[in-house]
């Protein structure tokens, strides 16, 4: 699940403080953990050198899960504040290339999906704002919606930059039809490509091309709705077989051993280390 954090930064300013959930994506090396940071006082800049990005009050920026984080004051006597949303690459809908071409472009959120996003974003780190456990997953799950809407609104499908903007917009069409239908024990290569009129080798094709499998894709999405409702307090007395099976896993030894893999632990270990009532197991 994504995780935001208020963030202020002195003149020079040293790297963004992570939040738990980031602290454990670096440890892992995971290289698809995007931020997307709102300036919300005072200018900063992102990047080396001379080409740094300048980023004014209001400002929505996405940054490449690759490059360093450097944020720096941009006025010493303004010292600049920001928000910073992590987003796992793989929660999102939008194709990873069409995200790289929006690195690094400051954009307003005055209006539209911007204004929806940085006004949800400053609710939620809003000093009166308290969220529950129960309701995390939730939240988590707004924010990567209204933050997909926003980088949607945002790629320009008449930028020549962007490669095939045809195929990334189907791509992202077939993301969305996977998350609707996670739970669907028919789920298959061959039915999702009979959903959108293309040939199975076609629907392989377009996700080598983003470096995915779809088997893969649909695995991880499914493990993630798991892991999140093992941990959601109001689905507490659901048990480890119902919870799977909602999300198209079956077979109890298959799903241990994915969920294992994508983790580290079990779904019971998993479960228990988060706290949740032992009647639940």
């Amino acid at each position: 699940m994504p995780s935001a954090s208020r963030t202020p930064f002195a003149a020079p300013a040293p790297a963004a403080p992570a939040t738990p959930g980031a602290r454990r994506s670096a440890r892992s090396g995971d290289p698809q953990t995007w931020r997307l940071v709102l300036v919300s006082d005072g200018p900063l800049t992102l990047g080396p050198g001379p080409g740094a990005t300048r980023l004014d009050p209001g400002h929505l920026v996405l940054w490449d899960p690759g490059e360093p984080f450097d944020p720096v004051a941009a006025d010493r006597a303004r010292p600049p504040r920001a928000l910073v949303l992590h987003l796992p690459g793989t929660a999102l809908s939008v194709p990873h290339q069409a995200l790289r071409g929006l690195v690094a472009r400051p954009v307003p959120s005055e209006a539209g999906p911007a204004a929806l996003l940085a006004r949800f974003l400053e609710g939620l780190a809003g000093p009166a704002s308290t969220v529950e456990t129960r309701q995390a997953a939730w939240l988590g799950r707004a924010a990567v919606d209204l933050a997909v809407a926003f980088l949607s609104s945002v790629t320009d499908p008449r930028d020549d930059a962007a490669p095939q903007p045809r195929r990334m917009a189907l791509l992202g069409e077939i993301r969305s039809y996977v998350e609707r239908h996670l739970g669907d024990p028919d789920l298959s290569p061959k039915a999702i490509a009979a959903a959108h009129h293309i040939s199975v080798r076609y629907l392989h094709h377009l996700f080598r091309q983003d470096g995915q499998t779809v088997g893969g894709f649909v695995r991880q999405r499914r493990l993630e709705r798991c892991r999140a409702d093992l941990t959601d307090p109001c689905l507490a007395g659901q048990s480890m077989a119902v919870i799977r099976a909602r999300w198209g896993f079956h077979d109890a030894a298959v799903f241990n051993r994915a969920f294992k893999k994508e983790y580290g632990i079990t779904p019971g270990e998993y479960r228990r280390r988060e706290g949740v009532p032992a009647g639940a197991r």
